[in-house]
């Protein structure tokens, strides 16, 4: 018996083979191609939707494409189905979709109706990961906005806190202090330090504020971070640092703030004898699992809780400067916690990401290159005392910070002159230098305003003594000055506020070394930043 023969010969071989290749290049497109009616429902979806999404055929096509929606998404997608049955196009339309793991993808739909208006023909493409790359040029955006004035407020700030700082601790050193007052005044010290790790926020916001990198061992400074942070809690702290940890290249106290707020992230997530577990271990990236992390070697340190997780809705916010999940207030600061601590990890040349359940818990986990050479020496601290009255000379332009220090170094057993500015100084430094009586030491500020400042001021002292022993001090720690200081020929820096122990320290440091290198020895100098 004959197959039935199509009465219109050719015509249908060349239909069937048309509708063959339609259907071949349906499922092996990227994009995700459907067809749906009117009535909400999908008629057909190529393979990418479940690949993309991770429902089944069979679960897309059985329930409401309205039920595959983001709620925030709903209203105006359904105003372009309204479109479309008036026969009019959508295109570009960009709404959330719906994945079977709870998350949501990004779609960009261009849909047409094919007449006579109850079928519509579409096709949508991931841009997920295209609109996370916008959300963090936003993000940027919002940073860069605020690193205009965030310097400036940081250096300000900076000077008041550093007076305050030395005069708070001058008065410890008085020999009539009861213990409450000790205890205030310890009281005030913690307030100091907690205001000028705010001061270092602003100045991380601010353009160019790279960290102030030296060869560390992490292990101490992990272990000190989960203490620090847990300390007072009802919460179980788990450190397992691998015993081989690569070194790495770091600004430790601003990595030490970052693993602080990381841990205080968890503490404020976790119930009350919850854990919190932090893993270091080394690991080699042969391709990227986070964008703008190329492959090589790092240092993978993961931060866990058990706590109540980040609703997926909100996890791709979480580094949106000013977001945040926490009431504002005296308790609460204004969201700017993670966006901080990636944006440090960034300027080490690392990166963050979290990954969070809720009901379960998050973890964040932070990449930071390692060191290629796994060996180093950390240098060592030396705390000498200044003997004698060495004279030391002071040059900053803000006049309450000069006097108060001035007062510390006096108390300190130095003999201290004063300039408001570089050329005072440098007229001072001559000066005396031909009274035979030379300065043990300078102190210059890296900006004064309407003069020459620390590092104008350093060359002109030098090509009067190429022997001058120089400390740079500033309130802009995110100086290449500041971080390259020996290069500019100082023999130490430090950033406002510091202790008058780290000032003691340093100069300290800087006089014995001189006296060991002129027995033919040599002692190090501590650069307290």
């Amino acid at each position: 018996m004959q197959e039935p023969q199509c009465p219109r010969g050719n015509e249908c071989v060349q239909l069937s083979q048309a509708e063959a290749d339609y259907n071949r290049l349906f499922n092996l497109s990227p994009d995700l191609l459907c067809v749906a009616g009117l009535d909400g429902f999908f008629k057909r979806v190529n393979p990418s939707w479940t690949r993309i999404l991770g429902w089944s055929e069979a679960e897309l096509l059985s329930r409401p494409v309205e039920s595959f929606m983001h709620p925030d998404d709903r209203e105006r997608t359904l105003q372009a189905r309204s479109d479309l049955a008036k026969g009019l196009p959508v295109r570009g339309l960009e709404n959330r979709y719906l994945c079977k793991d709870g998350s949501h993808r990004w779609l960009a739909w261009q849909s047409v109706v094919e007449p006579p208006g109850t079928t519509v023909f579409a096709v949508a493409r991931d841009i997920t990961e295209r609109r996370q790359w916008d959300q963090e040029q936003l993000v940027r955006s919002k940073l860069e906005s605020t690193g205009i004035l965030a310097a400036g407020i940081a250096h300000d700030f900076n000077n008041l806190l550093a007076s305050l700082l030395l005069n708070v601790e001058m008065v410890s050193l008085c020999d009539s202090t009861s213990a409450e007052q000790e205890n205030y005044l310890s009281h005030a010290r913690t307030t100091i330090h907690a205001a000028t790790a705010l001061t270092q926020q602003l100045i991380t916001f601010s353009a160019g504020g790279q960290p102030a990198r030296h060869v560390a061992d992490l292990k101490v400074l992990l272990e000190q971070s989960m203490e620090v942070a847990l300390r007072g809690s009802a919460l179980r702290g788990k450190c397992d640092v691998a015993p081989d940890l690569w070194a790495a290249e770091v600004d430790e106290g601003q990595l030490g703030q970052v693993m602080r707020n990381l841990i205080l992230n968890a503490r404020e997530a976790s119930q009350p004898g919850g854990t919190v577990r932090l893993t270091a271990a080394n690991v080699v990236l042969e391709s990227v699992p986070v964008a703008g992390c190329p492959p090589g070697e790092y240092l993978r340190i993961d931060i866990t809780d058990d706590g109540v997780g980040i609703p997926a809705d909100i996890l791709p916010n979480v580094f949106d400067p000013y977001f945040s999940t926490k009431e504002r207030g005296s308790q609460k600061g204004m969201g700017l916690g993670l966006t901080i601590c990636r944006i440090v990890l960034q300027k080490h040349g690392g990166t963050m990401a979290i990954a969070s359940h809720p009901g379960v818990g998050t973890t964040v986990t932070c990449y930071l290159p390692a060191l290629q050479r796994k060996s180093f020496e950390i240098p060592a601290v030396a705390h000498p005392d200044a003997g004698g009255e060495p004279r030391v000379l002071v040059m900053d332009d803000e006049e309450l910070f000069r006097e108060t220090l001035a007062q510390a170094l006096q108390r300190l057993g130095y003999l201290v002159e004063q300039a408001g500015d570089g050329e005072t100084a440098v007229a001072l430094y001559q000066q005396e230098m031909k009274a035979g009586r030379p300065f043990a030491a300078v102190l210059l500020d890296l900006t004064v305003r309407g003069g020459m400042g620390g590092t104008e001021t350093m060359k002109a002292l030098q090509a009067c003594d190429p022997g001058v022993r120089a400390v740079l001090i500033t309130g802009y720690s995110n100086e290449e000055a500041f971080r390259e200081h020996a290069r500019h020929g100082f023999r130490g820096a430090l950033g406002k506020p510091f202790s008058s122990e780290s000032l003691r320290t340093l100069l300290g440091g800087i006089l014995r070394t001189d006296l060991a290198r002129a027995k033919g020895g040599y002692a190090p100098v501590t650069n307290t930043h």
